[in-house]
């Protein structure tokens, strides 16, 4: 019988790895099928805190909508809200906003012209191809100059109609002001479930890397976007590709062409055997 430990370690691995939207459902099998609630609580804060922030949920706050992200971390439960110009205060368990405080010195004022006009391509950039989407941009300086980091996390949940998903992009720009190019590179994962009388999930994860020029603030975060757009857009017309050929090469892969026997079932033969039983009767 497994021990302790191991049933904790495979309760997390069940819900860090549970669908978008599905968190909580998920919460509920798990604490069913342990031996008791006990073992779950002592390791949900964590649990729960890497699953929001790896999923990057989005939440509503007094200025619009924020992401909970790795990269606006500032400790266990306080995130930074760029757009917005605050901390907020976040609660994993209950997955809500419950507090805020203005930004002190969390920005750095020497490359906020920067991060804020890559916070300006990316809200245009993110209403255009993910209408429910939200992105968060964050920077810092480096060796190399400056970091800027975007996240976009955009969901859609219709668990009336048995499916749900979310796609997630990070990408960090790294480049010197007006000096060469601009280095971009982004970490995509798209999720999907679809559960109508079966069990059927998309997860792809994948590592893109391209360039861009580099200039002013504006000039700079424009550049950027076009690369990181024609990047994504690619990696869209590829998940549509795989749909389209999927029923010819996957599915048909999935699927027996022959019985064990390497022989042809002859259903005529069987439906005649099935009616000279009838008529035995």
């Amino acid at each position: 019988m497994a021990s302790n430990e191991e049933l904790v370690q495979i309760a997390t691995t069940f819900l860090l790895n549970a669908p978008p939207g599905e968190f909580m459902e998920v919460v509920s099998d798990v604490k069913a099928l342990l031996p008791s609630e006990s073992l779950l609580n002592a390791t949900a804060a964590d649990t729960f805190r890497e699953y929001n922030t790896s999923q990057m949920i989005a939440v509503p706050t007094n200025k619009g909508k924020a992401l909970i992200t790795r990269v606006g971390e500032i400790n266990h439960n306080e995130y930074l809200d760029p757009k917005g110009k605050q901390v907020l205060t976040f609660d994993h368990i209950k997955q809500q906003v419950t507090g805020s405080r203005a930004i002190s010195n969390e920005l750095d004022s020497d490359i906020e012209s920067y991060r804020a006009a890559f916070e300006e391509e990316a809200t245009k950039y993110t209403t255009e191809y993910y209408p429910h989407g939200v992105s968060a941009v964050y920077a810092q300086k480096v060796s190399e100059g400056i970091k800027v980091s975007i996240c976009i996390s955009s969901a859609q949940f219709n668990p009336s109609n048995f499916w749900n998903g979310r796609w997630r992009s990070v990408w960090t720009a790294t480049f010197k002001p007006n000096s060469g190019n601009v280095t971009l590179n982004g970490k995509i994962q798209v999720n999907v479930h679809y559960y109508e009388d079966g069990n059927v999930q998309l997860n792809t994860s994948t590592e893109k890397s391209t360039t861009s020029p580099s200039g002013d603030a504006t000039s700079t975060a424009v550049n950027a976007f076009k690369a990181i757009g024609k990047t994504e857009l690619n990696l869209h017309s590829s998940i549509d590709s795989s749909y389209s050929t999927m029923g010819e090469t996957t599915f048909k892969a999935l699927r027996r062409a022959l019985p064990i026997n390497r022989c042809k079932i002859n259903w005529q033969k069987v439906r005649g055997f099935k009616i000279g039983n009838e008529l035995s009767k």
